[in-house]
């Protein structure tokens, strides 16, 4: 099955080309969390605030089906 994963920001940096208009097409299997996701990619879970799974609010415990948009977020500061 696979995912269609995009990246926000510095979060970036971890997939060298990454294309912002297309994300990344990754394939994972049954069972596999966001959380196992992240390592897969090697983007470490402390630089991500916000996930989303077809829009919706997810979590790093959140089983992925298959054919699902996972978007992740760094934390934001501002001044």
């Amino acid at each position: 099955m696979s995912v269609n994963l995009f990246l926000s920001s510095t979060l970036r940096q971890y997939i060298p080309g990454y294309d912002p208009s297309e994300g990344v097409l990754f394939s994972v299997d049954r069972k596999t969390t966001v959380s196992d996701l992240c390592r897969l990619m090697q983007i470490p879970q402390d630089k991500i605030k916000i996930i989303m799974i077809n829009g919706r609010n997810a979590s790093f415990d959140d089983e992925l089906r298959g054919d699902e948009r996972v978007g992740l977020f760094p934390p934001i500061g501002g001044g």
